[in-house]
């Protein structure tokens, strides 16, 4: 299947790793000896014996005592940190099996389309290759597990192996060669020559993704081809292609680009894939709003990780990645969300638990709501007295399920109903950041408008997904049926049903439709001729007694809805700091670095980052106590686009060497130290990719950015 993704570099095995260690002697008999997977058998020259012997280094796994420290400046106590870590072992995995679930349903049907596609093309006799073509949308990146689990069902149900092509991997033929075959022959030996060794037992290998299907391998034990070599897959007249194509746009603009030769060629199919937009609504229900969610993400980091997949086209596993940073962050940095427990030890809560909880800002907004009620008496006990302090945060717990119960079962309503036509997940972040109340006017949630509007089937309708919806509940949130806690509510709606039956009856009856005096038929246009001018006014049309019992009942409706219909802004509740994370800067400096700006501010002012004392003074400015890279830097940023290596050299050694006359009045460098530490500094701004040697120049050097 062949894959549309930008050309990239290639990444080594080891560049996600920030250091190496390289140490020998007795100091590494005190490591870790086990290793996480065994190590690759290389034949390497003069090791011998020396090089197998040495001890293999094992990063401390996830999760073991050393990943939790204590906080408070290191006086929690470790009952208090093993909490923290059990809390976030025990919610964030049952949050990541509902995701991966969720991602992998989303994709069902798209499986099934394909897989039937190409068993049914395997039994029609054709010249032609057998070519699906998956619209996956513009965020073709994050359809990564779609391809996976194509592989695995194509595998599972007709046994076929599945070779994928990107782009950045077959930049011509023989790469392309080489990938088919290394992947297809992935069981198979490999010399250290690199020549690939068939054996015997593999007869047949069944190849998708501009790969090959139903072919014999050579029988040959033993025998040698080249990794790009045709006949490693004993190729013949009775090979047949599958291909599967990831187009990012359309079938149109894809066979734009095909050749009409090749494209005579093809027997094709279009399958679409669930839109990203549809998926992250679904994880969004899942792992963040989700009544199974112990951590709520706050409104306004929740925005910016929505703005991102939208602006960025990121993909999905970046949306969780950053769900589960949020999660690590929360439980490993807030001494706090030991409190998160559903059964809390009272004896597990420290002075510096309480401390820090009569320093939060819902703590100080709860103390002057109590001084302006003239509660004196509950404003210094949460003040002074601990043991009442413990009392009100056990007892807010309890207030923090209601609040989540009653905010999940407004917005199922809501959306469910078509009270709302804006999506689950903005709908969620208004109702953290503002609460709903039906009552004022609100450009999402105008249910008033959206009842009046309605004619008596609608409203029936209406009523129907309104019982439905609160009997049923949400599988997506998780969230159960209310029905028998909310009675009052369910019998004013179930009689106001029964009462719009029997008026529809009686209208019926009386040969009349059934309206109420919001509905566009109760409008009439009169004309009025005042002094040969003709006057045009809207009047309401006589109604029925039917007509205004009807209205009766929407406005009961209306009036029902916005007094069960709210909710209060997150923030509005006591000790939301601890069960809401809200925080951007981590978030910031993880998912959207800036390594630009960084380097800019280390280069301009490297006493923010080496604290010494000769560049204290020199504030952003120039200063030949500044380290050679800073002063080329600032030089750098005063020139053009082409940089004279004479003229630079000159102004350098200006400003960090000796006076003209040779003598040494003032602290400078000679000119062989300075050339060498200009020569180094010039290295490390290339390096850095700020410049590069000019091609038009040969004694210039041209400038690659502007920061």
């Amino acid at each position: 299947m062949a894959q549309v993704h930008s050309s990239t570099v290639p990444f080594e095995e080891d560049d996600h790793r920030a250091a190496f260690i390289f140490s020998s002697g007795e100091d590494d008999r005190q490591l870790p000896t086990a290793a996480s997977r065994p190590a690759k058998k290389r034949k390497l020259a003069g090791a011998g014996k020396k090089a197998a012997s040495q001890p293999q280094l094992q990063q401390p796994a996830f999760g073991s005592d050393s990943t939790f420290i204590p906080l408070f400046n290191g006086a929690e106590s470790p009952e208090a940190v093993n909490l923290r870590k059990e809390l976030f072992e025990a919610s964030w995995p049952v949050l990541e099996t509902r995701i991966q679930h969720v991602l992998r349903e989303a994709n069902r049907s798209t499986l099934d389309e394909v897989t039937a596609f190409l068993q049914q093309a395997a039994q029609e006799k054709t010249e032609k290759i057998t070519a699906g073509f998956i619209i996956t949308g513009p965020n073709i990146v994050s359809q990564d597990l779609l391809f996976e689990q194509l592989s695995e069902r194509l595998y599972t149900e007709i046994r076929a192996r599945v070779v994928r092509l990107r782009a950045s991997e077959v930049s011509n033929l023989k790469a392309a060669l080489k990938k088919i075959i290394r992947d297809a022959t992935a069981n198979e030996s490999e010399d250290d020559d690199g020549s690939v060794v068939v054996p015997s037992t593999v007869s047949k290998a069944l190849f998708y993704e501009a790969g090959v299907r139903t072919m014999d391998v050579d029988p040959k034990k033993g025998r040698k081809y080249l990794d790009y070599d045709l006949d490693v897959l004993s190729w013949s007249d009775r090979i047949q292609f599958d291909v599967l194509f990831g187009v990012a746009t359309s079938v149109e603009l894809f066979q734009a680009r095909l050749p009409r030769s090749t494209a005579r060629l093809l027997y094709g199919a279009q399958f679409d894939v669930v839109q990203a937009n549809s998926v992250l609504e679904s994880v969004v229900k899942t792992a963040v709003a989700g009544s199974r969610a112990t951590l709520r993400i706050g409104p306004s980091l929740l925005r910016s990780l929505v703005d991102r997949q939208q602006e960025q086209v990121a993909g999905i596993q970046l949306f969780v990645s950053s769900v589960k940073y949020a999660y690590m962050c929360h439980f490993y940095a807030n001494p706090l969300s030991v409190l998160l427990a559903k059964q809390l030890d009272r004896k597990l809560l420290q002075p510096e638990h309480l401390r820090a909880v009569r320093m939060l800002e819902s703590f100080k907004a709860k103390v002057e709501v109590a001084i302006d009620a003239r509660q004196m008496n509950h404003a210094q006990a949460m003040i002074e007295d601990d043991d009442y302090l413990i009392a009100q945060i056990l007892e807010q717990q309890q207030k923090c399920e209601d609040y989540l119960k009653q905010l999940l079962r407004t917005l199922h309503l809501i959306s469910s109903t078509g009270l709302s036509t804006v999506s689950f997940t903005e709908l969620y972040m208004t109702a953290l950041s503002k609460g709903i109340d039906l009552e004022q006017a609100d450009e999402m949630i105008r249910p008033a408008e959206v009842v009046r509007r309605m004619n008596a089937d609608e409203f029936l309708n209406f009523i129907q997904k309104l019982l439905h919806a609160t009997e049923t509940g949400s599988p997506e949130l998780e969230l159960q049926g209310w029905a028998s806690e909310a009675e009052e509510f369910v019998d004013a709606v179930t009689e106001l049903r029964g009462e719009v039956e029997g008026l529809m009856e009686r209208s019926k009856h009386n040969g009349t439709t059934l309206r109420s005096q919001y509905s566009a038929q109760s409008k009439v246009l009169r004309t009025t001729v005042v002094a040969q001018k003709v006057q045009l006014s809207q009047d309401t049309a006589a109604l029925t007694e039917e007509d205004k019992a009807y209205t009766k009942a929407i406005d009961t409706m209306t009036a029902l809805l916005s007094q069960y219909l709210r909710c209060e802004p997150i923030n509005n509740l006591f000790l939301h700091e601890i069960w809401v994370y809200d925080s951007k800067l981590p978030y910031r400096e993880v998912f959207v670095p800036r390594p630009g700006a960084a380097f800019a501010r280390g280069l301009s002012r490297p006493h923010d980052y080496l604290a010494c004392a000769c560049c204290s003074k020199v504030d952003g400015g120039l200063s030949s106590t500044l380290p050679t890279t800073c002063i080329l830097y600032h030089l750098y940023l005063e020139a053009g686009a082409l940089i004279n290596v004479a003229d630079l050299w000159s102004a350098y050694y200006g400003l960090v060497g000796n006076d003209d006359d040779g003598s040494m009045n003032r602290e400078g460098l000679d000119e062989r130290s300075a050339l060498v530490c200009f020569y180094r500094g010039l290295a490390e701004l290339r390096m850095m990719g700020l410049v590069k040697q000019s091609r038009k120049r040969a004694d210039h050097i041209a400038k690659l950015k502007w920061l």
